[in-house]
Protein backbone atom coordinates (compact mmCIF):
# COMPACT_ATOMS: atom_id res chain seq x y z
CA UNK A 1 0.00 0.00 0.00
CA UNK A 2 2.77 2.45 0.97
CA UNK A 3 4.68 1.51 -2.20
CA UNK A 4 1.67 2.41 -4.41
CA UNK A 5 1.11 5.62 -2.49
CA UNK A 6 4.76 6.61 -3.01
CA UNK A 7 4.53 5.85 -6.74
CA UNK A 8 1.33 7.92 -6.96
CA UNK A 9 2.96 10.88 -5.20
CA UNK A 10 6.01 10.60 -7.46
CA UNK A 11 3.85 10.53 -10.61
CA UNK A 12 1.86 13.52 -9.36
CA UNK A 13 5.04 15.52 -8.80
CA UNK A 14 6.39 14.57 -12.25
CA UNK A 15 3.07 15.54 -13.88
CA UNK A 16 3.04 18.87 -12.05
CA UNK A 17 6.63 19.58 -13.10
CA UNK A 18 5.81 18.74 -16.74
CA UNK A 19 2.73 20.99 -16.71
CA UNK A 20 4.70 23.92 -15.25
CA UNK A 21 7.58 23.41 -17.67
CA UNK A 22 5.29 23.04 -20.71
CA UNK A 23 3.40 26.17 -19.66
CA UNK A 24 6.54 28.30 -19.73
CA UNK A 25 7.60 27.58 -23.34
CA UNK A 26 6.36 30.16 -25.82
CA UNK A 27 6.87 28.82 -29.37
CA UNK A 28 7.50 32.12 -31.13
CA UNK A 29 10.44 33.78 -32.81
CA UNK A 30 11.37 37.32 -31.82
CA UNK A 31 11.38 39.71 -34.76
CA UNK A 32 9.36 41.96 -37.04
CA UNK A 33 5.87 40.62 -37.62
CA UNK A 34 3.29 41.46 -40.26
CA UNK A 35 -0.11 41.44 -38.56
CA UNK A 36 -3.47 41.40 -40.28
CA UNK A 37 -6.56 42.23 -38.24
CA UNK A 38 -10.21 42.41 -39.16
CA UNK A 39 -12.92 43.90 -36.95
CA UNK A 40 -16.41 42.41 -36.91
CA UNK A 41 -19.29 44.08 -35.08
CA UNK A 42 -23.07 43.96 -34.98
CA UNK A 43 -23.93 43.24 -38.62
CA UNK A 44 -20.83 44.69 -40.27
CA UNK A 45 -17.24 43.75 -41.02
CA UNK A 46 -14.51 46.33 -41.50
CA UNK A 47 -11.94 45.53 -44.25
CA UNK A 48 -8.71 43.94 -43.00
CA UNK A 49 -5.88 46.19 -41.82
CA UNK A 50 -2.22 45.15 -42.01
CA UNK A 51 0.63 46.63 -39.97
CA UNK A 52 4.10 45.64 -38.79
CA UNK A 53 5.38 45.40 -35.23
CA UNK A 54 8.49 44.16 -33.49
CA UNK A 55 7.31 41.33 -31.22
CA UNK A 56 9.46 39.61 -28.61
CA UNK A 57 8.79 36.95 -25.99
CA UNK A 58 8.89 39.76 -23.40
CA UNK A 59 6.31 41.84 -25.34
CA UNK A 60 4.23 39.22 -27.18
CA UNK A 61 0.95 41.12 -27.58
CA UNK A 62 0.29 42.59 -31.04
CA UNK A 63 -1.15 46.10 -31.11
CA UNK A 64 -1.64 48.77 -33.73
CA UNK A 65 -0.37 52.20 -32.75
CA UNK A 66 -3.70 53.96 -33.27
CA UNK A 67 -4.25 57.58 -32.31
CA UNK A 68 -6.10 58.01 -29.02
CA UNK A 69 -4.97 54.69 -27.55
CA UNK A 70 -2.10 56.10 -25.49
CA UNK A 71 -4.09 55.63 -22.30
CA UNK A 72 -4.63 51.86 -22.68
CA UNK A 73 -3.36 49.57 -19.93
CA UNK A 74 -2.71 45.87 -20.46
CA UNK A 75 -3.20 43.59 -17.46
CA UNK A 76 -3.64 39.92 -16.60
CA UNK A 77 -1.16 38.83 -19.28
CA UNK A 78 -0.67 35.06 -19.08
CA UNK A 79 1.32 32.61 -21.17
CA UNK A 80 0.28 28.97 -21.16
CA UNK A 81 2.27 26.91 -23.62
CA UNK A 82 2.25 28.97 -26.82
CA UNK A 83 -0.96 30.85 -26.04
CA UNK A 84 -0.81 34.42 -24.72
CA UNK A 85 -3.93 35.99 -23.17
CA UNK A 86 -4.48 39.46 -21.74
CA UNK A 87 -7.01 42.08 -20.68
CA UNK A 88 -6.98 45.74 -21.70
CA UNK A 89 -8.71 48.85 -20.41
CA UNK A 90 -8.57 52.23 -22.14
CA UNK A 91 -9.66 55.53 -20.61
CA UNK A 92 -11.68 58.51 -21.72
CA UNK A 93 -9.76 59.40 -24.90
CA UNK A 94 -10.59 55.91 -26.21
CA UNK A 95 -14.23 55.95 -25.12
CA UNK A 96 -13.73 53.80 -22.00
CA UNK A 97 -13.01 50.58 -23.89
CA UNK A 98 -12.32 47.24 -22.20
CA UNK A 99 -11.47 43.89 -23.69
CA UNK A 100 -9.78 40.51 -23.59
CA UNK A 101 -7.54 38.90 -26.16
CA UNK A 102 -5.87 35.59 -26.85
CA UNK A 103 -3.40 34.49 -29.53
CA UNK A 104 -1.55 31.25 -30.16
CA UNK A 105 1.94 31.25 -31.65
CA UNK A 106 3.29 28.55 -33.96
CA UNK A 107 6.95 29.57 -34.28
CA UNK A 108 6.84 32.07 -37.15
CA UNK A 109 3.05 32.65 -37.27
CA UNK A 110 0.08 33.18 -34.97
CA UNK A 111 -3.68 33.48 -34.93
CA UNK A 112 -6.14 34.73 -32.37
CA UNK A 113 -8.77 37.26 -31.51
CA UNK A 114 -9.64 40.08 -29.19
CA UNK A 115 -13.12 40.98 -27.99
CA UNK A 116 -13.70 44.57 -26.89
CA UNK A 117 -16.66 46.53 -25.61
CA UNK A 118 -16.99 50.25 -26.09
CA UNK A 119 -20.09 52.37 -25.51
CA UNK A 120 -22.28 49.24 -25.44
CA UNK A 121 -20.94 47.91 -28.75
CA UNK A 122 -19.08 44.58 -28.86
CA UNK A 123 -16.32 44.21 -31.44
CA UNK A 124 -14.36 41.06 -32.30
CA UNK A 125 -10.97 41.56 -33.91
CA UNK A 126 -9.63 38.46 -35.64
CA UNK A 127 -5.83 38.53 -35.99
CA UNK A 128 -3.18 36.57 -37.82
CA UNK A 129 0.51 37.25 -38.03
CA UNK A 130 3.68 36.05 -39.66
CA UNK A 131 7.30 36.80 -38.88
CA UNK A 132 8.92 38.73 -41.73
CA UNK A 133 12.46 39.24 -40.39
CA UNK A 134 14.51 40.75 -37.58
CA UNK A 135 13.35 43.84 -35.67
CA UNK A 136 14.57 47.09 -37.17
Amino acid sequence: MVKWLSIGIFLSIVSLFNAVYAGSELNMQDGMWEITSQVKMQGMTIPPMTFSQCITKDDAIPHANSPGQDDCKVSDMKTVGSTVSWSVVCGESSGNMKGKGKITYHGDRFEGEMTTEQMGMVMVTVMSGRRIGPCQ
